[in-house]
C-alpha cells in the first residue's frame, strides 16, 4: 500500500509544478505600483520638455530682436526659466530611474524566488523517479491489483521525464531573464550617478546666469545708453584681437600629413550636441528648436563681412540654449581647459576645450558655460565634458566646434603673440590655416 500511495502521490507532482512556474507574484501589486510612479513621472518629464522647448523658442525670438539692454535682461530671465525647467527635468528623471531600480529589485527576487522554487521541485521529481527506476517491473505489478495500473506507473514515470525536460527548459529562461535584470540595473544605477552629477552641474549653471544678470545690471547702471557702449568696444577690442590672432596664426608653418588623418566621410566624429542639424538656422521654420547652424566653416558670409580679418571661419557654430550638455566628439586626452573671460578686456572663446583624440583629429570645443573635465584627463566618446553657454566674444548662446589636424595645433599664451593685450595671460589653441578641417567631412552621418 505504502507503494502505491507514493506512485498516487508522484502523479500529483505534474500539478505542483506547474502551479510553481505559473503562480502570480505576490509582489505583482507593488510591481504594477513602480510602473504606475514611472509612467507618471515620463508624463511630467514630456510636459516639462515642452516647457523648455517654449523657453528655447522665446530666447530664439529675442535674439533676433535689436540687441538692447532690456531685451539682454529679458534673454537672461528666460534663461534662467529654461534652466529651472532643466533641473525639474532631472529631478524627475533621478525620481524615476530610482523607481525603476525598485521594479528591477522586486523583479529579480521574483525570477530568483521562482530558480530556487523550480530548482527544489525537479530535485525532488528527479529522486522520485530515480526511487521508481529501482523498482522492477514484476515489483510493480506485484505492488498493483491490476496490470492497468502498473502501465499507468510507467506511462507516468514517462510523463514526468518530459516535464523535468520541460521546466529545465523554462528554467533556464529564468537564469537568462535574472542575468538581464542584473544588467538592466547596473546600467540604471550609472544613469542614475549620472543624473545626479548633471544635477549638481545644472544648479551651477543657474547661479552662473543670476551672477551674469546682477554683473550686466551692475556694469550698465541700468542705463541704454552705457549698454550700447560696452556693447561697441567689445566689438572693437574683439576685431583687434581677431586681426593680432590672423597675423600670428599666418606665420606658423606647419606640414600636416593628411594620410594620418581619417578619410572623409569616414564620420570619425560623433556630434558634440543631440538633436544637432547641419541646416542653416536661417533656412529653417523659426519656430524650430533643432541645434541648426548659424555659421559653417570657412569663408562664409560673415567671414565675407570682416569679422575674422579675412580668414576665415575656423569651425561651424552650432545654435544652442546655455545649459546644452557638450558630449565628446571621439575618444581621446583633454589637451587643454580655459577661460578667456578670466582677463578684462579680453574677449575670445571664453571657456574652451581642447580634446586630442586618438585618430589624429583633435577637436575644440567654445563658448561654454560649464567646463567638467581637467586637463590629461581621458574622454570616451559621448561623455559629457561640458555646457553650451554665452561666454567670451559671443552674440547669443551656441556651441563653437573646431577640427584641427592634431599635429598642427598647439595651445599658447596671448601675451607671448602680442606683447601687450588684454589677453596676455590667456590661454587658446592657435594653428596655422593648413591644420584647421572643415568638421562636416569627419562628422557621421545623422540616421
Amino acid at each position: 500500500m505504502k507503494k502505491i500511495f507514493k506512485i498516487l502521490l508522484l502523479s500529483l507532482i505534474p500539478l505542483i509544478i506547474g502551479s510553481i512556474f505559473f503562480t502570480v507574484s505576490v509582489s505583482a501589486n507593488t510591481i504594477d505600483e513602480l510602473k504606475s510612479k514611472i509612467n507618471a513621472r515620463g508624463n511630467t518629464i514630456e510636459q516639462l520638455e515642452k516647457d523648455i522647448n517654449k523657453y528655447k523658442r522665446e530666447i530664439i525670438e529675442t535674439q533676433a530682436q535689436a540687441k538692447t539692454l532690456k531685451s539682454s535682461i529679458y534673454e537672461l530671465d528666460l534663461t534662467r526659466k529654461k534652466l529651472l525647467t532643466d533641473v525639474k527635468v532631472t529631478n524627475n528623471k533621478i525620481e524615476s530611474t530610482n523607481y525603476i531600480l525598485q521594479k528591477i529589485q522586486e523583479e529579480t527576487t521574483n525570477t530568483a524566488n521562482k530558480i530556487n522554487d523550480g530548482n527544489d521541485t525537479i530535485g525532488q521529481l528527479i529522486r522520485n523517479i530515480d526511487e521508481m527506476e529501482n523498482t522492477s517491473l514484476v515489483e510493480m505489478a506485484l505492488a498493483n491489483a491490476e496490470f492497468s495500473v502498473t502501465w499507468n506507473d510507467i506511462e507516468n514515470m514517462q510523463r514526468f521525464r518530459g516535464i523535468i525536460s520541460d521546466n529545465l527548459k523554462k528554467l533556464k529562461v529564468f537564469k537568462k531573464e535574472l542575468e538581464n535584470k542584473k544588467l538592466e540595473n547596473e546600467t540604471e544605477k550609472k544613469s542614475l550617478l549620472q543624473f545626479e552629477d548633471q544635477l549638481l552641474d545644472q544648479k551651477k549653471i543657474v547661479e552662473t546666469n543670476k551672477k551674469n544678470k546682477n554683473y550686466l545690471l551692475s556694469e550698465t547702471k541700468n542705463q541704454e545708453s552705457t549698454y550700447q557702449t560696452i556693447v561697441a568696444n567689445k566689438k572693437a577690442a574683439k576685431e583687434v584681437f581677431e586681426k593680432e590672432l590672423a597675423d600670428f596664426e599666418s606665420q606658423l608653418k606647419t606640414e600636416i600629413d593628411r594620410s594620418r588623418l581619417p578619410a572623409l566621410g569616414s564620420g570619425a566624429l560623433g556630434w558634440p550636441l543631440k538633436d544637432a542639424s547641419l541646416d542653416l538656422c536661417s533656412s529653417v521654420n523659426g519656430k524650430k528648436v533643432a541645434n541648426c547652424v548659424t555659421q559653417y566653416f570657412g569663408n562664409t558670409a560673415f567671414a565675407r563681412s570682416g569679422a575674422y580679418n579675412g580668414s576665415g571661419h575656423n569651425g561651424i557654430d552650432f545654435r544652442a540654449a546655455v545649459g546644452e550638455p557638450v558630449y565628446a566628439s571621439a575618444s581621446g586626452t583633454i589637451k587643454g581647459v580655459g577661460n578667456t573671460d578670466l582677463y578684462t578686456g579680453c574677449y575670445s572663446y571664453g571657456k574652451w576645450i581642447l580634446v586630442e583624440h586618438d585618430n589624429g583629429l583633435s577637436t575644440l570645443y567654445a563658448h561654454l558655460s560649464l567646463i567638467k573635465v581637467k586637463t590629461g584627463q581621458y574622454a570616451q566618446k559621448g561623455d559629457i565634458i561640458g555646457y553650451s553657454g554665452n561666454t567670451g566674444y559671443s552674440t547669443g548662446p551656441h556651441l563653437h566646434y573646431g577640427v584641427y589636424a592634431s599635429e598642427g595645433v598647439q595651445i599658447v599664451r596671448l601675451g607671448d603673440v602680442k606683447s601687450i593685450t588684454n589677453c596676455a595671460n590667456a590661454y587658446i589653441p592657435v594653428a596655422p590655416f593648413s591644420a584647421y578641417l572643415n568638421p562636416i567631412d569627419y562628422l557621421s552621418q545623422k540616421k
